[in-house]
């Protein structure tokens, strides 16, 4: 059996909504990729702040990322488990999710302690930046030990 992949942006557009799973590791916590579905439609109005909007990078990559802020033309996003934002256009966003479910348990988008999961993840964004930073510099620096350099 040959793996398709699916046309997400024809499905949207066809039906209004697409139900799956994800791949990568961009929104751990929140969402594992391969176990917790996402349900995600169609983008009808424009985006608000925390939002999680999929979006459509070179014309051929699905990524999905919160909304950290709104501009002009677009927005300014985020995977919950990066470190750098970026600038996608308003015409790229294609879908916004809607709710998902965390080992088949529905998460709703209005839910307090998802809200609150949101909220704590931002706060503690610079924080954990800095403390990855030194992280992956002192296993650099412990790898060139154990080799020998």
């Amino acid at each position: 059996m040959q793996n398709k992949k699916v046309n997400i942006k024809e499905l949207l557009n066809s039906d209004g909504k697409f139900i799956g799973t994800t791949v990568g590791v961009s929104m751990r916590p929140m969402i594992v990729s391969g176990r917790d579905v996402v349900v995600i439609e169609k983008k009808t109005k424009r985006l608000k702040p925390l939002d999680v909007a999929l979006y459509m990078r070179n014309d051929k990559d699905y990524v999905l990322h919160r909304v950290l802020k709104v501009t002009d033309d677009g927005y300014i996003i985020r995977g919950d488990n990066c470190y750098s934002d970026e600038i996608v256009k308003e015409d790229e966003v294609i879908g916004v999710l809607t709710q998902y479910f965390k080992k088949e348990k529905p998460i709703m988008m209005d839910d307090k302690k998802y809200l609150r999961y949101v909220k704590r993840r931002l706060f503690w964004y610079k924080p954990r930046k800095f403390f990855v930073k030194i992280y992956l510099k002192l296993r650099k620096v412990a790898r060139r030990i154990i080799k020998g350099k």
